[in-house]
């Protein structure tokens, strides 16, 4: 039958049912391709600050841990009462002269280490949020005890191996 000798109705049902498939796979087409690119980002196959990052710590070298002590014991108030808690410390870096920087000053950094971690609450403490502020305070310690030419940069992250409150 051709276009012009179709009625309006034959028009109408060839309409619904090639529109309709096309719509389908069209639909399905864009379903696929958007998953396939949210894969991508996922992975970061895209160029992003993610794949920059990995790059420049590939290029700077593998982390070195350097343990400072794996059984720091202090005492803290909370709930009105003596509280202890006893928590194992390392630190991150990328970077072997920070280490031997850091190394020599371990005495130093054991003593800021006791007085901010003495200075806690136990409120503060029992949260995920506490624990991370208290790790990024931590940090601060550390790289305020590096020599000049090494705070900020040598020291990348501070972790707690060990944490237990009493």
């Amino acid at each position: 039958m051709s276009e012009i000798d179709a009625t309006p109705a034959d028009q109408a049902e060839e309409g619904a049912s090639g529109g309709g498939r096309k719509g389908l796979w069209l639909t399905l087409l864009l379903i696929v391709a958007g998953a396939g690119a949210g894969a991508a980002w996922y992975l970061g196959l895209f160029g992003g600050g993610d794949s920059e990052a990995a790059e420049v710590a590939a290029v700077a070298g593998p982390p070195i841990y350097l343990d400072i002590d794996s059984n720091m014991v202090v005492n803290f108030q909370g709930g009105g009462r003596l509280r202890y808690l006893q928590i194992g410390v390392q630190v991150m870096t990328r970077d072997p002269a920070a280490v031997e920087a850091l190394q020599a000053h371990v005495p130093l950094l054991r003593n800021n280490l006791i007085l901010l971690f003495s200075e806690q609450t136990y409120e503060t403490l029992s949260s995920r949020d506490g624990k991370d502020a208290l790790r990024d305070a931590a940090l601060a310690e550390v790289r305020g005890v590096l020599p000049e030419g090494y705070q900020g940069s040598g020291i990348e992250s501070v972790y707690f191996t060990s944490f237990v409150m009493q």
